[in-house]
């Protein structure tokens, strides 16, 4: 059997989609929604970029910046925002992907469609935040899909902020799409799979939080 991916039937028919993608022999149009998936990931994070989302690092030393330092800062913001867009769908994809592969011996093609799903959510979750952060001036730390605002009662922790900021509601899908998929799909203890799940989804957080908390200003 040959399965076709389907981006949105996978997010909202889940279910059946991850039981025919279980079973299916072949697996097609991968290629074809990775690329797009690339290409929406390059457009938000350029549009990001363009509206000053998370430039809040070197906002004050560009205000102090003559016309020209400031329209070639900006560019030079944008074009960063732009190639992390890139990256990020590469490094989402298909290290979880050869992970999985490498511990639960799933076939990779399957595991990197899996993965293009998972990745729809959270370009998603990207578009909600930067639509929060352009119409109500709520930056990601104090999203009310995360437990950063949480966080920001119990400590006042900026890393610790930033990390918690990561655990949304949009993640916890992921990880039960993850999980339900590799639990149907291997033999191995329960505990195991969800170790995996959780532990990958953990390192991603921890990577995110240690990234978006660079003094990016220091670098000027």
């Amino acid at each position: 059997m040959a399965y076709r991916l389907q981006l949105l039937k996978g997010l909202f028919r889940t279910s059946h989609e991850l039981a025919q993608l279980s079973q299916a022999e072949k697996t097609r149009g991968l290629w074809t929604k990775f690329s797009l998936l690339l290409l929406i990931s390059v457009l938000l994070s350029l549009l990001a970029g363009a509206l000053g989302i998370q430039s809040e690092g070197i906002s004050a030393y560009m205000a102090e910046s003559d016309m020209y330092t400031y329209e070639w800062l900006k560019l030079l913001f944008t074009g960063g925002a732009g190639l992390a867009g890139l990256l990020l769908p590469l490094f989402y994809i298909f290290v979880p992907a050869l992970l999985f592969w490498t511990f639960l011996e799933l076939e990779f093609k399957k595991l990197v469609a899996l993965q293009c799903i998972t990745f729809s959510i959270y370009l998603i979750e990207f578009a909600l935040l930067m639509v929060w952060n352009v119409f109500f001036s709520i930056p990601r730390d104090s999203s009310p899909f995360s437990l950063g605002v949480v966080a920001q009662y119990a400590t006042d922790n900026a890393m610790a902020i930033r990390f918690f900021s990561f655990i949304t509601i949009f993640q916890v899908w992921i990880l039960a799409i993850q999980y339900r998929f590799l639990r149907a799909s291997e033999a191995r203890k329960p505990l195991f799979v969800f170790l995996m799940v959780f532990l990958t989804g953990l390192a991603f957080w921890i990577l995110a939080t240690l990234f978006t908390s660079i003094q990016v200003e220091n670098l000027f």
